[in-house]
């Protein structure tokens, strides 16, 4: 008998002469019933079931596959499918079902944002979201030529009130030319924002917060577990001075969407095929000392190098924090946002990397050059209003004819629960 025969034989028998490793091995050949535990930022996951059969738990399920998740809670079982969870987070891929074992931490660091905004969407709802979902503790907001913003605060409760730092520019932005565009463009905007990160990183020292992120007045941080952002930011190991956030798109069901965090479900995660920025934002953790950011989305040292970071990304089970961007939302705000931009010199435009910005810029250049002209011209020139909704519509919703149902992912926020 030669030596291969011989190792195989001696396996085979092995099966049936010791059941527990027969069993073990025949398990995880079918349904995988004894892979590893994994740990997620404080919380311990444990395998319960494969697609199509029963997962025994009582708490968090999670339904999946490698950095694409869904969650629902469980009382003592829950079938691992589409109907249990009502998405398919991974289309045409095998799923399975892990369930919250435990949490091997119970701290809770305190988180903070800071914005740049002008004539913010939504910002009402945004504010609302962060502070009673997202589990953020306050919030600094620069505004820039939008005295709504104020008035809207004024507004709000007084114990939200006292979560938000408004800042208001001590001067317009708008130039005296006969349109009124702001003396900006493209690369300035940059320049404002890394000013007031840097700002609120100061005010965060004297509050004693624990981490500050950076996000637009049309971003949302997200937990696909829903989680609250600080349980998750307490778990980054203390050697780690900065977390890297990757963020995915928004997609919209229509060029009619109004409401557009309210009326969103699905996110484009293929970010070879975003129509913006794809480098995500990070949260720095405030007591780090002599960092500065590196442009809106990092932080550096005072040697500009690297900082020990942490990319969520790379977690077990993928980035248990994105930020979901709602860029360009609705179509009334592309109109106006590259209005805005218009300043951008052609030379400018041609080195901005996203097509998807370098086309809007050039389409509302065209455009309003021609308001003056009748209503036949401006069609012929794509400038009338349904051409222009179209236009956005092949960029930034459904119909957009990149897209597969490979590229989407849902996304669930309870919005009839936030206050």
């Amino acid at each position: 008998m030669s030596l291969a025969r011989f190792l195989v034989c001696r396996f085979v028998l092995a099966l049936f002469c010791c059941p527990v490793l027969g069993y073990k091995l025949r398990s995880n050949l079918s349904q995988s019933d004894f892979q590893p535990a994994r740990e997620e930022l404080g919380v311990l996951w444990q395998h319960c079931a494969v697609e199509g059969s029963e997962c025994p738990c009582s708490g968090l399920v999670r339904f999946g596959e490698g950095d694409r998740w869904v969650a629902a809670h469980a009382e003592g079982k829950l079938m691992c499918n589409v109907p249990s969870f009502q998405e398919d987070p991974a289309f045409h891929r095998r799923k399975e079902c892990w369930c919250a074992a435990g949490q091997g931490q119970t701290a809770r660091a305190s988180a903070a944002i800071v914005t740049l905004s002008r004539h913010p969407p939504d910002l009402n709802t945004w504010i609302r979201y962060h502070l009673h979902y997202a589990g953020v503790e306050h919030i600094f907001i620069k505004s820039e030529d939008s005295p709504e913003t104020a008035e809207l605060i004024r507004q709000l409760p007084t114990e939200d009130q006292a979560k938000v730092t408004l800042w208001e520019s001590e001067a317009s932005l708008l130039g005296v030319s006969s349109d009124s565009r702001p003396r900006d463009d493209y690369t300035t905007l940059q320049a404002r924002q890394t000013a007031v990160m840097a700002r609120a990183k100061q005010a965060c020292e004297e509050m004693h917060m624990d981490w500050l992120i950076h996000i637009d007045d049309d971003e949302l941080l997200y937990t696909p577990q829903h989680r609250n952002i600080g349980d998750l930011l307490a778990g980054v190991p203390t050697a780690f001075l900065q977390a890297y956030l990757p963020n995915v798109e928004a997609v919209y069901k229509s060029a009619e969407v109004q409401s557009c965090f309210l009326q969103t479900n699905k996110v484009n995660v293929n970010r070879y095929k975003f129509q913006s920025y794809a480098n995500g934002k990070s949260a720095v953790r405030v007591g780090a000392k002599e960092v500065r950011p590196a442009g809106p989305h990092l932080w550096r040292d005072g040697l500009n190098q690297e900082l020990p970071s942490i990319h969520m990304d790379q977690e077990p089970f993928g980035p248990p924090i994105v930020v979901v961007h709602y860029e360009s939302c609705p179509f009334s705000r592309w109109q106006d946002k590259f209005w805005e931009l218009g300043n951008t010199s052609p030379e400018k435009v041609s080195q901005i990397p996203f097509p998807f910005y370098r086309t809007s810029i050039s389409k509302m250049q065209i455009c309003r050059s021609n308001s003056g002209k009748d209503s036949r011209e401006l069609e012929m020139l794509g400038c009338d209003q349904a051409s222009l909704m179209h236009f956005w519509g092949q960029w930034k919703t459904e119909a957009n004819p990149s897209l597969t149902l490979e590229d989407l992912m849902p996304i669930h926020i309870p919005w009839e629960k936030i206050a």
